[in-house]
């Protein structure tokens, strides 16, 4: 089962870094672009590991960690 990965940066550079940086069989990531979003991608699928921008449009990577 691979390790599911949720990464909420608001830069699309960024999420396609981390994309291919993680593409493969371990790890299976999912990418948005705001900490709303991130919310609710992160109870849908129940990531392993959540890396967060602090500085999202409408709830930041603080309150999104918390």
């Amino acid at each position: 089962m691979p390790v599911k990965i949720l990464l909420a940066d608001k830069s699309i550079t960024i999420q396609k870094v981390v994309e291919m940086l993680f593409s493969g069989k371990e790890y299976e990531v999912t990418c948005v672009s705001d900490g709303e979003t991130a919310m609710g991608e992160a109870s849908r699928i129940v990531p392993g590991v959540v890396l967060a921008d602090v500085d999202l449009p409408r709830i930041d990577g603080y309150s999104l960690a918390a």
